[in-house]
């Protein structure tokens, strides 16, 4: 009762206290819906991610400290924005800065920045106050990257606002949408790679976007706003930057292929200018080389994530923000969501085909599937016809690191996987896997648990859990025989290998989804063991990594595995409860926009009293559902979405 009249109770006891009463009716409503709909949606089990203990949650809290010992004062570094362009909940905040070292980076790039808001927001929505103030700082800066330098809008586009805010000028797709009439806010979207610009050895500097920063900056602005109860500037700051990242990023509405059985598939492209299926010739021509895409730049629970941010918080008057088909005609919300469906799809289809038994996956791959018309945006074709391959036998790269290898680029894979295990199991377990031809492969087992459990399985059956890295690294080292590091998906042996930090904890998210013999004891033996490479309290060695990449790697993959990212995402807004929908699982069917089956709002401020009547009403409304044989609107791929009007109607 304190919580809900607001009185000064610990944020994260309320939020716990919630989520404790919501699992309570998760079991109800499971028994209930398991009784209409028969023995098969009974015996559905559901997989529940693993969680650290203490050992990992000290390390995670250390990390997350050397994390943001790396913020710093912007000083110019990034654009100003002023504040009547800002949403009121950031314009008490000064912009800060995280800098990248070495490699192909330098300065600040939008990969540490989306790395930072991707944490902070994270850990905001939990309930931590210094990190809601840290994300609003680095909201601000974010949306000066995305205004650029001069006076013209910069974000993904070529120098040009027109290439930015338009569809049809090069590059593809919108990369930056202006708000609309009646409102101050400035351009929301993505940010342009690197500042300052001339940094850029290229004519004219830097440009484009980076699609894995863009995603991890969205993912972050968006429990940013879960955090700060969805005010009205703060929503329309973010499905704009929502749609620019369809946009620009998947390519929504007109770069896609479609197989034979009608699925259209959006490929995530490696940035706004450049990557997936973008033709190499042609107005809207790759800016390097064709067809070339990052499995580790793949983020299926972040896609989910945006689905579900703009089902339910879409108003008529975002409609404005959506790009028109280069054909002519307007596209719509069911258009925007079913570019994300498309998106996951692609992307596990593509990680199939280029990773191995142990977990390793390429850097870099090819997705090659021409057009008739090689300047044609979409056509039928199968991106992972020859993957990892461009072509027969061709190859691609874009960061300076090796093709078809397992190396730096690609070991952000394994978190960004665990994170979709983590929020959506339910959908994460159920990936329809297609064959090289395009057809669907019902043999094929391949989703994010049996991709996760292929790390644990190489740690369990190459070594033992202690805290030596010269035996914990027997489960890696091809020269002592380890299986399966390199395969027909990752053809060459990589330069970097598990003795960099950044490509060792990754592999420690693997056991956060459950492995069929191991029991959760066994796990934290594991973690533990790994975590343990590190003294804490000295902070000395190579899995102490304090330098801007292998910190990044650290604190994100320790985040994960001490279950910071929850089951069901963000939490949704107070509102969205009753009247709009109730999200509940109908053995795996979601409601409405959530895409996360069996959550039911943590942040509601309803009793459970009312809703047990809430429950009830759905339940018979429910029942008359499944009596009549009705579906609800359907999805290729994620079964049916309900509303309690809907199911009264």
């Amino acid at each position: 009762q304190g919580c809900l009249a607001r009185l000064p109770l610990p944020l994260t006891f309320c939020r716990r206290f919630r989520a404790a009463a919501v699992a309570t009716m998760r079991t109800s409503w499971s028994l209930a819906i398991a009784v209409l709909l028969g023995p098969n949606a009974a015996a559905a089990q559901v997989p529940k991610a693993f969680i650290g203990g203490p050992k990992v949650q000290a390390a995670y809290e250390k990390f997350l400290g050397v994390w943001r010992d790396k913020y710093e004062p912007n000083n110019g570094a990034v654009p100003e924005v002023a504040d009547m362009l800002l949403p009121e909940a950031v314009r008490q905040s000064e912009p800060i800065v995280i800098k990248s070292e070495g490699g192909a980076a330098g300065g600040v790039v939008s990969e540490g920045i989306g790395y930072a808001l991707m944490v902070e927001g994270i850990m905001a929505a939990d309930g931590d106050p210094d990190a809601l103030q840290y994300g609003l700082a680095f909201t601000r800066t974010w949306l000066g990257m995305v205004h650029g330098e001069g006076l013209e809008v910069e974000a993904g586009g070529d120098g040009t606002e027109a290439s930015a805010i338009f569809a049809d000028v090069w590059p593809y797709g919108v990369s930056a949408v202006r708000s609309g009439a009646g409102s101050q806010l400035g351009p929301s979207g993505l940010a342009m790679w690197k500042y300052p610009s001339s940094l850029c050895q290229n004519e004219g500097g830097c440009h484009g976007s980076a699609a894995d920063a863009d995603a991890d900056a969205i993912l972050g602005m968006i429990y940013l706003c879960a955090a700060l109860q969805y005010p009205q500037d703060f929503v329309d700051m973010v499905i704009r930057a929502i749609v620019s990242f369809a946009s620009a990023d998947l390519g929504f509405p007109d770069l896609y292929r479609t197989l034979p059985d009608g699925t259209k598939l959006f490929v995530p492209k490696g940035g706004s200018d450049w990557g997936g299926v973008l033709p190499d010739s042609g107005t809207f021509h790759t800016s390097q080389d064709a067809w070339c895409y990052s499995p580790g730049y793949f983020a299926p629970g972040h896609y989910r994530v945006m689905r579900a941010f703009a089902a339910d918080n879409w108003q008529p008057a975002f409609d404005e923000y959506l790009p028109a088909y280069m054909a002519g005609g307007s596209t719509t919300l069911d258009d925007l969501t079913a570019a994300f469906d498309g998106a996951v799809t692609a992307g596990y289809n593509i990680l199939y085909y280029s990773s191995c038994a142990s977990g390793s996956t390429s850097n870099w791959v090819g997705v090659k599937a021409e057009c008739q018309d090689p300047a044609a945006l979409h056509c039928p074709g199968v991106p992972w016809a020859t993957t990892p391959y461009v072509g027969k036998d061709g190859h691609c790269t874009a960061s300076g690191t090796s093709f078809g290898a397992y190396g730096a680029e690609a070991s952000r894979t394994p978190w960004r996987i665990a994170m979709d295990f983590s929020m959506y199991p339910e959908w994460a377990t159920q990936v329809p896997i297609y064959d090289r031809a395009g057809n669907l492969d019902t043999s094929i087992n391949f989703n994010a648990q049996v991709y996760l459990n292929r790390f644990a399985h190489q740690y369990q059956a190459n070594t033992v859990p202690v805290s030596d890295p010269k035996k914990l690294w027997k489960a890696w080292d091809g020269d002592w025989g380890a299986p399966d590091i390199e395969c027909e998906g990752v053809p060459y042996k990589g330069v970097a290998n598990w003795w960099a930090a950044l490509m060792s904890y990754p592999t420690m998210v693997g056991f956060i989804a459950p492995l069929n013999g191991m029991a959760d004891w066994q796990a934290g033996q594991w973690t533990d063991a790994l975590v343990g490479l590190c003294d804490l309290s000295t902070m000395v060695g190579k899995f102490c990594d304090t330098s801007y990449f292998g910190a990044g790697q650290e604190v994100i993959s320790l985040m994960v595995l001490s279950g910071k990212v929850q089951k069901g995402g963000p939490p949704p807004r107070a509102d969205a409860f009753i009247g709009e929908a109730v999200a509940i699982s109908t053995a795996g069917a979601p409601l409405r926009g959530s895409l996360a089956p069996g959550v039911v709002d943590r942040g509601s401020d309803l009793t459970m009293a009312a809703s047990s009547a809430a429950a009830f009403f759905a339940f018979v409304a429910l029942a008359a559902i499944v009596a009549r044989g009705r579906s609800g609107r359907g999805d290729p791929h994620f079964a049916s979405y309900l509303t309690v009007e809907g199911a009264v109607q």
